[in-house]
């Protein structure tokens, strides 16, 4: 990548990450996935960096993933995931697992609540 290229590209995304992130997303681009950022695809990026309403967050989210890019939706469904899988490890209350049991009829001897298979 020409160095002035890499210049353009750091007054792209400069204002939006800051000076060390920036220069993150660059090496990143261009040494772990072999896939040098361009001119084009910096200002793409500032705009979904932007978006997400946590450019720094989804610019390291990118990294960490291992990601090429980053879309702004791809950001918030998996913050979202990440904030479902702290609020489904809580503990299951006795309510959640009645929830969980077939009614009807009595399975009370069923394993697994499949019939024909019992406890020993």
């Amino acid at each position: 990548m020409a160095k002035d290229t890499v210049s353009e590209i750091m007054e792209i995304l400069r204002p939006v990450l800051g000076e060390e992130l920036a220069a993150a997303i660059i090496e990143h681009r261009k040494r772990t996935l072999k896939k040098p950022l361009t001119v084009y695809a910096a200002r793409m990026q500032a705009r979904e960096y932007l978006m997400t309403g946590d450019p720094v967050g989804a610019a390291e989210m990118q990294i960490f993933r291992g990601w090429q890019a980053i879309k702004c939706d791809w950001y918030l469904k998996e913050k979202a995931r990440e904030a479902g899988s702290i609020n489904s490890s809580t503990r299951r209350t006795a309510v959640d697992a009645a929830r969980d049991f077939p009614s009807g009829e009595d399975h009370f001897g069923d394993a697994f609540w499949l019939p024909g298979i019992r406890r020993h």
